[in-house]
């Protein structure tokens, strides 16, 4: 897994140190602390007002059984929040109500207060409410992991599922038999949660716990094992990079049990013995033990773990430990609620209500083309939740990824040295330009993604090293990017292949730096390792082109089969002569190429980003090639690349590359790639998406999809009707379940169900 430089780490658990530094060191105790801290500071049972619960029940249009009402008192307890809970949760949380504004910390652990009120609200609504109706559902674009979770049996087709445990007000009782204070809820809140779920929330307060002492650890680590070399100019990482499921966790599988690969590191146990725990560079068993040490005394300042407590090695067995889980626990059991609400509000989204919305969306986008003097300005708004659904009709336009391989500073002077003798875009320009050898011909390409092992995050491992075999191997290193993303959770980054590693050398040094050494390739044998690489993610041999072999008198011709054959090299001004008071660019084309996987889809733009065609894999791999060698660095992270306009409209781009990239789009088409030479080098275009406004039937015009949704398509990942399906429902499910919780909320709120006592924490709501 991707590791931070250890002078860092400090900065990243910011909230942690900020919050135990800050409670530490003030006086905000009495005179005796450690009953202070046990004062109930607030009451909540939402079974002290009937009324209230029926009312709650109305607003998702269902009722409380009499059954559930006439066992209220023996399933609902009274949930107490301690002082304690107030200082913990601020401790965890706490410095996400201050950084975002100028409030105080009186006015942090009021809205903590607020917050913890409102979580007991809605945990025991859940509770009572999955008791009532004998059963969980959730909606299954809500939750993360499906484990444990069966389709509907009542609604196969809806988007529901069905947790696959037996719920009952008699097995929830016995849940708890013998059990109080904390267990008692762990216990009732295990009881509607998967195996899963369970597994992820003590992950969570493992991985919290030993961050926090991570947090500590340096101070007592040899001060030379501190200082890592970084660089502060860092490659753009692909957005999603790294980013994995919100429920994954470090995972072990035996005997068809799945287990928790990992575990608190207090240095009284051994490192290799927590999993996937990574402990701090330069830690050892003297350091870690001092900073458990500090983290324990912590605790005890602020009387989160008793007197009483005296053995502390087993940090699982503290009570401390138990009010964390019991807190992850209860946030799990509401975001779950959640998906239930969000079920309830997709159950009432019909083929007619999003086909309605399509239609609307199609003729207000009609309308807004007529009167607009620039289509590109809304291509570029293009992502998984905004769409083009109609472009300018009899037009085509389209978007091509970039990458760039710069001219040197060397070769840059002899570009100005050329401008002095020859007005710069002037046909004897470009062909004095193009036939100099030093040029274009002298262009290398090299990896770009250096910094990816020397910046501030080392994003690199080896993939011999980790037993992965997934990746190009021609060529380059066994170093690959981004592990999380394709070898812990194997979920991948949007339109990123993942496969092609550093292009060079690498040997890591016993300190955990890095020597890098680049292979580098011209223009010939960079097209050859980007074809040989789109092949191997597209899993077919059909990345394929020619060369420039255009004559003076036939100057637009691509059919040389090898550079040597080319004429690209000796042409004189002839090969540009002008049309239409242009001139005509052609002779500035030097390759040709395309996908013929792609072609043979023929392109259809609502299913280009389905996951298993050709057309998506050619773009996650050129969009890749362009993160490792571009150095154009305004085109990446661009959902399809740059935006061209129609062939007929002119563009900010300079004009040799505004010429291939209209010409590449409108005669190309999606899967076409260009090498085009400017003042700036070698660039190459990959034609990722085309609107073509030019349809066969006249009443197609313009419509950027000709089968528009298809609502049988939604379920389908990666086709348009699919995206559209999720945007919309997204919408329609946020509104809903925001609306529905604070309607709840309101109705249940009231003086039967809710007691404070704010004289009991005044002394931290009065904090400054």
């Amino acid at each position: 897994m991707m590791k931070k430089k250890i002078t860092k780490i400090i900065c990243a658990l910011l909230s942690a140190v900020f919050a135990f530094g800050m409670l530490s060191g003030c006086d905000l105790l009495v005179s005796d602390p450690e009953r202070d801290m046990k004062q109930v500071v607030a009451e909540v049972n939402i079974g002290g007002d009937e009324a209230a619960l029926d009312k709650s029940f109305s607003v998702l249009g269902e009722t409380l059984q009499d059954s559930t009402k006439a066992q209220m008192e023996s399933l609902l307890s009274t949930d107490e929040i301690y002082k304690q809970d107030l200082v913990a949760y601020f401790l965890s949380y706490g410095y996400n109500y201050m950084s975002g504004s100028n409030s105080g910390y009186g006015q942090a652990f009021e809205s903590v207060m607020s917050d913890l009120v409102s979580s007991k609200l809605q945990s025991q609504f859940a509770i009572l409410y999955y008791l009532n109706a004998g059963k969980v559902l959730v909606d299954k674009d809500s939750i993360d992991n499906e484990d444990g979770y069966v389709a509907d049996p009542d609604a196969p087709l809806s988007d529901g599922l069905k947790m696959d445990k037996e719920i009952s007000l008699e097995g929830y009782l016995a849940a708890q038999e013998g059990k109080s204070g904390d267990e008692a809820a762990i216990a009732a809140y295990e009881y509607f949660l998967t195996q899963e779920e369970i597994n992820y929330a003590e992950y969570l307060v493992m991985h919290s716990i030993n961050q926090t002492i991570d947090s500590y650890e340096p101070k007592y680590i040899d001060e030379e094992s501190e200082e890592t070399e970084t660089s502060s100019d860092v490659r753009t990482t692909p957005t999603g990079a790294n980013v994995i499921s919100d429920t994954y966790y470090p995972s072990v599988e035996k005997d068809g049990v799945k287990t928790i690969d990992y575990d608190i590191y207090t240095g009284s146990n051994n490192v290799s013995d927590c999993g996937e725990y990574e402990k701090v560079d330069g830690s050892s068993k003297y350091s870690r033990t001092r900073a458990y040490a500090e983290f324990i005394t912590v605790l005890r300042n602020n009387y989160l773990i008793s007197d009483s407590e005296k053995s502390v090695t087993d940090i699982k067995e503290l009570s401390y430990y138990n009010v964390e889980l019991k807190s992850r626990l209860e946030a799990l059991l509401i975001t779950k609620f959640n998906a239930t609400l969000s079920l309830k509000a997709s159950n009432t989204i019909t083929e007619d209500t999003i086909q309605q919305a399509y239609a609307t969306e199609v003729l207000a986008q009609k309308e807004s083309v007529q009167g607009t003097s620039s289509f590109t300005t809304t291509m570029d708004s293009v992502s998984d939740t905004s769409f083009v659904v109609y472009s300018p009709e009899n037009k085509t336009y389209g978007f091509v990824y970039n990458i760039l391989l710069p001219f040197n500073n060397q070769q840059t002077g002899k570009i100005s040295e050329i401008k002095s003798y020859y007005k710069e875009g002037t046909k004897e320009y470009y062909a004095a330009r193009n036939t100099n050898p030093e040029l274009y011909q002298s262009i290398e390409a090299k990896d770009q993604r250096g910094t990816w092992f020397t910046g501030e995050t080392d994003y690199s491992f080896d993939a011999t090293e980790k037993g992965y075999t997934d990746y190009y191997t021609q060529g380059g290193s066994s170093y690959l990017f981004f592990e999380d993303s394709y070898v812990t959770s194997n979920e991948g980054i949007d339109r990123y292949a993942g496969k092609y590693p550093f292009n060079g050398t690498v040997e890591k040094n016993e300190d955990g730096s890095y020597k890098l050494t680049y292979n580098k390739l011209n223009i010939v044998e960079f097209i050859g390792e980007m074809e040989s690489y789109i092949d191997y993610v597209t899993g077919a041999d059909t990345a394929t082109g020619k060369y420039y072999s255009g004559t003076s008198d036939n100057i637009a011709q691509w059919n040389a089969a090898t550079s040597e054959d080319s004429t690209f090299y000796k042409v004189t001004a002839d090969y540009f002569p002008k049309e239409n008071g242009e001139i005509n660019q052609s002779a500035n084309i030097y390759y040709v190429g395309s996908v013929g996987a792609v072609k043979t889809e023929a392109g259809a733009p609502e299913n280009v980003l389905v996951k298993d065609s050709a057309s998506y894999k050619a773009i996650s791999a050129v969009n890749e090639l362009m993160f490792a060698y571009s150095t154009d660095t305004g085109c990446l992270n661009k959902y399809y690349g740059y935006s061209i306009a129609s062939i007929d409209e002119t563009t900010s781009y300079v004009k040799e590359f505004e010429y291939a990239a209209q010409k590449a789009v409108t005669e190309g088409g999606i899967g076409t790639y260009y090498v085009v030479a400017t003042d700036y080098g070698w660039h190459i275009l990959y034609v990722s998406f085309v609107y073509n406004g030019k349809k066969n039937d006249e009443a197609d015009l313009g419509n950027v999809f000709s089968t528009g949704f298809v609502y049988s398509e939604r379920t389908t990942e990666g086709t348009f009707s699919y995206y559209y399906y999720q945007a919309k429902k997204s919408s329609i499910v946020s509104d809903y379940t925001s609306s529905k919780t604070s309607q709840i909320n309101a109705q249940l709120n009231t003086d039967s169900v809710v007691t404070m006592y704010k004289d009991r924490y005044a002394d931290l709501s009065s904090l400054s």
